[in-house]
C-alpha cells in the first residue's frame, strides 16, 4: 500500500540561531517579500525574536509569522526589480500595525498586499496567518483582489468574520491532512473567499461587482499596451463603449485617467532602464516609446517621480545586479522553506 505524502512544513525560529545573526537570518527569509527595519532604532538586534512556520500547499504557501515591532516596506524600484506576480491575504491573530495609507489594522482584521505594488507598513508585535497567492493560479479571486492592495478587511464586517473562519480552519487542518487532501482544501477555501468578497457592501463603491472589475482590469491592459498613445478619458470611452462618466468612475481611485497614465508611463520607464533586457535602448527612445514627446521633458519627470535621473537608474541597476551576485555568494545560510517556496510558485 502506498504510503500518503504528508503536506511540508518549515519551521524558522530566530531561537535557534546566534543572537548576532538573528536580524540577518530573519531578514534573509521575510525578505523575499519586503524589505525590513526595525521602527525602534534603539532596539538591541540581538535580542531580535521572530518566528515562521509555513506549509508548501505545491500551488500556494500558507503560513504563521510571528515577530515584533518593525517596518515593512516594498519600495517602487523593489517592485520592478523582483518582479513578483503573487498577492498576500493576511488575517493578523495577535497585534497590528499602521499602514502608509492610513489603515490601522488590529487583530481579527484581513489585509490585502498586491506585490505588484509598493507598500509601506509599521507593525506593532505581531502574529499573522498569510496566504501567498499566485495571481496565475486563479486570476477571478486575484483580479477582485488587486484593487483592496494596502486595504484592510475589517473584522466589524460578519462577512470577514466568516471568511476568517475558513482561514483558520484551514491552518488548523492542515497537519492531519495528505499533501493532496490539503491542495483540495485551499481551493474549497478560495472559493469561499472569492464568494465573501463579492458579498454586496464588503468591496469599496469602485469596484462593486465583478464585471467592473474585469472590465477595469481590461482597460489597464489596453493602457498598458498603448502607453505611447494619445490616451484620453474620451478615446477610452469611444474603445470600450462606455460613458465618460463610467470611465471617471473606474479611474477615481488613481486620480483620474491622467494621473493614472502618466504614472504607468513612468512605471514602465524605469522598468525598461532597470532591466538588463532592455539594456540596448537609449533613453531617447525609452522616453518616446513611453509616450513623452521629448527627452527633456521626460528626464525631468522621471526626477520628480523617483528622486533619480534616468542615466543614474540604469547605472544603479546595474551596479545592483552586480551587488546581488555578490550576495548570493556570501548568504548566511538560514534560508528555510519561505523563500525557496514562494520563489518555486
Amino acid at each position: 500500500m502506498t504510503k500518503l505524502k504528508p503536506v511540508p512544513v518549515s519551521n524558522f525560529d530566530t531561537n535557534d540561531i546566534d543572537p548576532r545573526h538573528r536580524f540577518d537570518a530573519w531578514q534573509e527569509n521575510i525578505g523575499i517579500f519586503f524589505d525590513v527595519t526595525m521602527s525602534d532604532h534603539e532596539c538591541h538586534l540581538t535580542n531580535f525574536f521572530a518566528q515562521i512556520d509555513v506549509y508548501d500547499l505545491q500551488e500556494t504557501v500558507f503560513g504563521v509569522t510571528r515577530s515584533q515591532a518593525q517596518q515593512f516596506l516594498r519600495h517602487p524600484r523593489r517592485v520592478i526589480d523582483d518582479d513578483m506576480d503573487h498577492i498576500l491575504v493576511q488575517l493578523f491573530l495577535q497585534g497590528g500595525g499602521l499602514t502608509k495609507e492610513n489603515e490601522r489594522i488590529v487583530a481579527g482584521d484581513m489585509l490585502i498586499i498586491d506585490l505588484s505594488y509598493p507598500h509601506d507598513m509599521i507593525t506593532g508585535d505581531f502574529e499573522n496567518l498569510t496566504l501567498v497567492l499566485p495571481r496565475e493560479l486563479r486570476p477571478d479571486i486575484s483580479d477582485t483582489l488587486a484593487p483592496l492592495h494596502g486595504l484592510k478587511l475589517s473584522k466589524d464586517n460578519p462577512i470577514v468574520r466568516f471568511m476568517t473562519t475558513g482561514f483558520l480552519n484551514l491552518w488548523k487542518n492542515i497537519p492531519d491532512m495528505t499533501a493532496q487532501q490539503a491542495v483540495s482544501a485551499v481551493q474549497g477555501t478560495l472559493g469561499l473567499m472569492q464568494g465573501c468578497l463579492l458579498c454586496e457592501g464588503l468591496l469599496p463603491e469602485e469596484i462593486d461587482t465583478p464585471t467592473s472589475v474585469a472590465l477595469a482590469k481590461v482597460i489597464y491592459r489596453y493602457i498598458d499596451a498603448n502607453l505611447a498613445e494619445n490616451i484620453t478619458p474620451a478615446s477610452l470611452a469611444l474603445t470600450f463603449r462606455m460613458s465618460r462618466t463610467h470611465i471617471y468612475r473606474i479611474f477615481a481611485p488613481h486620480g483620474g485617467v491622467a494621473n493614472y497614465l502618466w504614472d504607468r508611463r513612468l512605471q514602465r520607464s524605469f522598468q525598461l532602464l532597470s532591466q538588463q533586457r532592455y539594456s540596448h535602448k537609449n533613453i531617447g527612445s525609452i522616453a518616446f516609446e513611453c509616450g513623452f514627446n521629448s527627452e527633456s521633458h521626460f528626464s525631468r519627470a522621471f526626477r520628480a517621480k523617483f528622486h533619480s535621473t534616468p542615466s543614474q537608474t540604469r547605472a544603479d541597476a546595474v551596479n545592483a545586479r552586480l551587488h546581488h551576485h555578490g550576495k548570493a555568494t556570501t548568504s548566511t545560510g538560514y534560508a528555510a522553506g519561505l523563500p525557496n517556496w514562494v520563489r518555486r510558485l
